[in-house]
């Protein structure tokens, strides 16, 4: 059986990936603000800001909601696998431009063709197969449309690798206790940011996800930082047909 590298997960990690999410849900926020010094909310308002006022946009993995709040497009879809953050995110977010979905980035429940942008914000990590993921993204797209996959920055080596290495495996668990204050015994037994740890340390790097992408058929791939480099998107194009 597989385990959990930067291809996906085992149906069984997957599930523990998303029992996890929802067990840190009331605190996902403060915790990842302090993880990340305050540039969470900076870094999803510089992605966010692409999407055009009369752009079709689709996010994968949108959970509570809040970075779908940031757009500003005539039609937003978010796609949700958790029944409990999809209610969480309701109260976030305007009904009048955003449809709620439940399902996977693997098997997106839209037709082909259907969205000009496609956004992966902090969710790319916990796809079971990003292969597949990233080939219902290019099909979901119209031609010339983007999609975006954008996560923590990770290197291959260096300085920075393992400052980020440390600050995941001894930081994070630290910062979450202060953040969520005096949970209960049991969960804390369980540790959920330990499973933080297990995506971020199996989730590849830059390089990893511009092949992923390529592979799927994408254009013009290419990865760029975010506010103070600690943060990394990486973007491609459906290619247009050819009309020769």
């Amino acid at each position: 059986m597989c385990t959990m590298d930067n291809r996906g997960m085992t149906a069984t990690e997957w599930l523990e990936v998303e029992e996890a999410m929802e067990t840190i849900a009331p605190y996902y926020e403060k915790v990842n603000y302090l993880m990340t010094f305050g540039m969470v909310d900076r870094w999803r308002h510089e992605v966010a800001a692409l999407a055009k006022p009369d752009e079709t946009v689709l996010e994968i993995g949108s959970g509570p909601g809040l970075f779908t709040r940031l757009l500003d497009s005539q039609q937003v879809y978010c796609l949700e696998p958790s029944r409990d953050l999809a209610i969480r995110s309701r109260s976030e977010l305007d009904g009048n431009r955003v449809t709620l979905l439940r399902g996977v980035g693997e098997e997106i429940p839209l037709a082909e063709s259907s969205v000009d942008r496609v956004f992966c914000v902090f969710s790319f990590r916990d796809f079971f197969d990003r292969e597949r993921g990233a080939a219902e993204m290019l099909r979901v797209l119209r031609e010339g449309g983007e999609a975006h996959i954008v996560d923590i920055a990770k290197h291959e080596q260096g300085p920075f690798s393992k400052l980020m290495d440390v600050h995941v495996k001894y930081m994070v668990p630290v910062l979450a206790r202060v953040a969520a204050g005096p949970w209960k015994g049991d969960v804390w037994q369980r540790d959920p940011y330990r499973t933080f740890g297990k995506t971020f340390h199996a989730f590849g790097t830059a390089q990893v996800h511009e092949d992923i992408l390529r592979r799927a058929g994408f254009a013009e791939v290419c990865t760029e930082f975010l506010a103070l480099k600690g943060a990394a998107m990486t973007r491609g194009k459906k290619p247009w047909k050819s009309t020769s």
